[in-house]
């Protein structure tokens, strides 16, 4: 095969590939045992709009909380126990040149690839489900990493006004007593003072000196 046609077999399967309209959830990644936010994006990729969102949760991603969206109902499934294991929105219309945003808390105990399946219902009662591995129709997938990893880059403990109590040196206090000026301060009005002091005595003695030789 040549180079020529190399290219144009390779353009001809990226013309051929799905604009990739997909239904995705981010953060993709997230610290174990932390309560995060996820949002769900949802497009539209038919000429009809999309009129309800279903979303499956995996064993072990626990559902906490969702946030309501404007204009939209939603209604959790839970099983035996009463945990939620879905969630169906409903009650707008999603265009084919729109998309909308559905968030939750969520919360993994297990570091490990969680698979989310969604099922999308277009105008007309077609349902296209999200709920392969990979292309075509992939489901979003989250990946919970152990908390140490994911807060290695983290401020210091104590939050991110600690910083300027840390960088004081060993020994040093951290802030002055509350009953006078800082030690600095004081160090330096007490030079100025000394200062001054000298110099008016320098110019007095000159004064001395010239009055005796006049």
């Amino acid at each position: 095969m040549t180079m020529r046609n190399a290219i144009l077999a390779l353009a001809a399967i990226l013309l051929a590939a799905p604009a990739g309209a997909h239904v995705t959830v981010i953060p993709k990644t997230a610290p174990a045992k932390a309560s995060q936010e996820y949002i769900v994006r949802v497009p539209t990729e038919k000429d009809v709009p999309t009129l309800s969102v279903r979303m499956v949760f995996p064993e072990g991603f626990d559902v906490l909380r969702f946030r309501a969206a404007p204009g939209w109902t939603f209604e959790v499934e839970r099983n035996a126990a009463g945990k939620m294991t879905g969630v169906t929105w409903s009650g707008r219309k999603i265009s084919r040149e729109e998309y909308e945003q559905f968030s939750f808390l969520a919360r993994a105990q297990t570091p490990g690839v969680y698979k989310l399946d969604a099922y999308q219902t277009y105008d007309g009662g077609e349902v296209v489900g999200w709920v392969n591995p990979a292309e075509p129709r992939p489901a979003p997938q989250v990946t919970i990493v152990a908390a140490a990893v994911a807060d290695a880059g983290a401020a210091p403990a104590g939050g991110p006004f600690a910083g300027s109590a840390a960088a004081a040196p060993t020994g040093a206090p951290a802030s002055a007593p509350a009953s006078g000026a800082p030690a600095s301060a004081s160090s330096a009005q007490a030079s100025v003072w000394l200062g001054g002091s000298a110099l008016v005595v320098a110019f007095a003695a000159l004064a001395a000196s010239l009055r005796k030789r006049a």
